[in-house]
């Protein structure tokens, strides 16, 4: 019988069964991710010739077909394996089996289905990537996919599932091996491009993912595509090419000016600069992309607060409390921005608010202490830092609230409290020279335990030899010690860095214990411009 009459009588069996059937069955859902469900025509293969195999394998196979077209999965994929009992050794038969079970997603007998073809070919290959690759058997799958690519080097999708193992496995050489031969695949895509851009720069490899990006931007300048241009201005930024860095941003905003990446990009890339007015333009234009972010509202807050627009500024701010957001940063910067107004009393009530919100902050009561102090409120500003200090404990911020309490005693005239404070400091932080100082000064202005207090001050010198406050106190210990000649050039050297009334007073002082009187009354004359209502000062030039 020739291929034609097979073929009859073929169709003629088909619409038998089709008449015969009594059985009303249901399409199988599996059926609508059969690509062929719709489309396949049956075909005759090489292997299936009724003349040389069994006729109950070719009845199998037929029917197979028949329920395969009509979308009956289940029953195709149970006549596939009939068939096969009596025709095992049919390529045809075999894969057509382990198609229905990929559809039925049975991915566990697939290789058993597909082991025995020899040679494999592309097809079958392909089909068993598949199965391994829906059970998690990446090395499996990763196997047979380099056998499909091996056969047929123009399979994007095979080369895709290759990077996914490979990038799973760490191994990124082999990623871009199977991005390149997609990229070589489809040059066209801006996506592929940009990938290998990112993983060039990743490596390191500067300019080959410039190379990349670029390419990517000129297959698509448009906002779809953003992240390339940011991408590529990180890397002209990187390389220290801000020229290059910034028309790429320009030209990202071009493309997008409505983008919210690219306006963030370019805040943030300003912000680093320290470049306040050409951020502001871009943190302004995110305040209209998302009216609802709060976040960029504050950033626009600090923004016109580092410009010294601070009307602008407390406006914000006062905005979002109003809206009750109890942030604790809306009332630190109401605060800072009510002192630097000299607006106290508001001050004040801003860092309580912003110290009930956050208590282990150093710097919010280190300004309420300081509210209080410009109030004359000196108990309370004593109470903050000392409520202050029972809240804080990282060691640091602990040790900038004792230092205030202490100078807070000290101007008080309570020495003996601001000494004990001062020396407390000092067992927790040994090595802090303005403590040292400040003890030391203390110490040597009331003469009392002068070579400790020298100690304390010849550390602080060591740390810092160039401070005036350190010289001058190093150059009065000497003069308290009665030791003249050597605190006259540390307090010269004091007086040549600084014009404090204080380090000129204690040098005309010394030039007086010099028996340089001349000298004395000049440096005291000095001492006196600098503060004309000092009354010590004048006593001591009969005035």
């Amino acid at each position: 019988m020739n291929c034609k009459a097979v073929v009859l009588v073929f169709l003629l069996g088909l619409l038998v069964l089709a008449g015969c059937s009594s059985k009303t069955v249901g399409v199988h859902p599996a059926a609508a991710e059969s690509p062929q469900a719709s489309t396949s025509t049956f075909q005759l293969s090489p292997d299936l010739d009724p003349e040389r195999i069994d006729p109950r394998a070719f009845h199998y196979y037929a029917n197979a077909v028949i329920f395969e077209l009509a979308g009956h999965i289940p029953e195709a994929a149970e006549g596939y394996k009939r068939a096969l009992q009596y025709h095992p050794d049919s390529y045809e038969i075999r894969y057509s089996f382990a198609r229905m079970l990929m559809y039925l997603k049975n991915f566990v007998d697939i290789p058993e289905a597909l082991e025995v073809i020899d040679p494999k070919d592309g097809d079958v290959y392909s089909l068993l990537a598949t199965a391994y690759r829906s059970q998690g058997l990446e090395d499996s799958a990763r196997w047979a996919y380099l056998h499909v690519v091996a056969q047929d080097s123009l399979d994007r999708r095979a080369y895709a599932h290759l990077a996914s193992f490979y990038h799973n496995a760490g191994d990124m050489d082999s990623v871009l091996w199977a991005y390149h031969n997609m990229a070589r695949l489809e040059p066209s895509d801006p996506a592929l491009q940009y990938e290998l851009g990112k993983m060039y720069a990743q490596r390191g490899d500067n300019e080959r993912a410039r190379e990349h990006l670029r390419k990517s931007i000129e297959l698509e300048p448009t906002k779809r595509n953003i992240l390339a241009f940011v991408r590529l201005a990180d890397l002209y930024q990187i390389t220290q090419q801000p020229d290059s860095a910034s028309a790429t941003l320009q030209a990202a905003l071009a493309a997008a000016p409505d983008d919210l990446i690219i306006n963030r990009y370019l805040a943030n890339y300003y912000l680093e600069l320290d470049s306040l007015h050409n951020a502001l333009k871009y943190v302004s234009k995110l305040t209209e992309l998302e009216p609802g972010d709060r976040s960029v509202k504050h950033r626009l807050g600090l923004i016109y607060f580092g410009l010294d627009s601070l009307s602008r500024s407390k406006a914000i701010f006062a905005s979002l409390v109003e809206t009750g957001e109890a942030v604790p940063a809306n009332h630190f910067y109401l605060g800072r921005i009510a002192i630097m107004e000299e607006d106290f009393v508001q001050a004040r009530d801003e860092f309580i608010e912003f110290t009930q919100l956050i208590d282990t902050v150093a710097q919010g009561w280190l300004d309420l202490g300081f509210t209080y102090s410009k109030l004359g409120q000196r108990e309370n500003e004593i109470g903050a830092y000392q409520t202050g200090l029972a809240r804080v404990r990282e060691p640091e911020e602990r040790t900038r609230m004792l230092f205030a309490l202490g100078a807070t005693y000290e101007r008080a005239g309570e020495i003996d409290s601001s000494v004990s404070i001062f020396e407390e400091l000092l067992v927790d932080s040994p090595d802090h020279a303005g403590a040292m100082n400040y003890l030391g000064y203390m110490l040597c202005d009331r003469g009392e335990r002068l070579q400790y207090a020298r100690t304390l001050i010849e550390k602080a010198v060591a740390q810092d030899p160039d401070n005036p406050a350190f010289l001058d106190s190093y150059g009065w210990v000497f003069y308290r010690l009665g030791e003249y000649s050597q605190a006259l050039p540390h307090l010269k050297q004091a007086a040549e860095l600084d014009n404090d009334p204080v380090i000129l007073d204690h040098l005309g002082d010394t030039y007086k214990a010099l028996n340089d009187l001349e000298q004395a009354r000049q440096w005291w004359l000095k001492a006196l411009q600098e503060d004309p209502d000092n009354e010590g000062i004048k006593k001591k030039l009969g005035q």
